[in-house]
């Protein structure tokens, strides 16, 4: 079976936002679906070892940030390869909140929607929680216009960006399945650097990954 036939579902990439009492949590899917038109509801799906998972299920609500193709990369990185467990994912990105109080990001997204949990299910190793929409509202850059939305596919093929183990997506095929053309990838989020050898050990020693953020030691040859 071809698991990167997956990656060309019409599915984007999102940062779920929530609170833990007065703490920020958040973290990045790819599963966010409208499922019904009146009401408006919506469908998302997060792992149940996240830590947003057990927030959401604390206080019922939730927000989609929906990231754009100008989305800086180190963010997908902190949401996606950390846990809010240890950190407020939101301290280091610019974010505003819903009328609920539910965090969002304000750059490098095309929006943000505010959920509130109406039912949910246990499926396997992720719970489906089904929320209805209380307000939604569409992010402009400096320039005015709203940027392009980032699908799942364009992650992969152009950021060449892989896929958390908690992700929906996540299987050990996947990590695998597309073409290696650098020679060196992060060993926590697999990044591939895109230049030769050469380049990579010209790198100062300050070098972190631009997606996780860690240094350069911890990039292994391929």
């Amino acid at each position: 079976m071809d698991i990167t036939t997956l990656f060309k579902l019409s599915s984007g990439l999102y940062i779920i936002g929530t609170k833990d009492n007065e703490k920020n949590a958040g973290c990045v899917v790819n599963t966010v679906v409208q499922t019904t038109a009146k009401p408006v509801t919506l469908s998302v799906c997060i792992h149940k070892d996240n830590f947003t998972n057990a927030c959401i299920k604390k206080t019922g609500e939730f927000a989609v940030s929906i990231l754009s193709e100008n989305i800086k990369e180190n963010i997908i990185g902190a949401f996606g390869f950390s846990s809010s467990r240890d950190k407020n994912k939101f301290s280091d990105v610019l974010h505003g909140f819903t009328p609920s109080g539910m965090p969002y990001l304000k750059e490098g997204v095309t929006g943000f929607i505010q959920c509130k949990v109406i039912d949910s299910a246990e499926n396997f190793t992720h719970t489906i929680f089904i929320a209805e929409v209380n307000e939604a509202e569409n992010i402009l850059n400096e320039q005015g216009s709203n940027e392009k939305p980032m699908t799942y596919e364009y992650y992969h093929r152009v950021i060449k960006g892989k896929a958390p183990k908690n992700a929906s997506s996540y299987t050990e095929d996947t990590q695998t399945a597309e073409k290696i053309n650098s020679s060196f990838k992060c060993s926590i989020c697999g990044y591939e650097f895109p230049g030769s050898i050469e380049e990579f050990k010209k790198l100062p020693d300050e070098y972190k990954c631009p997606i996780c953020t860690v240094a350069k030691n911890l990039f292994k040859p391929v």
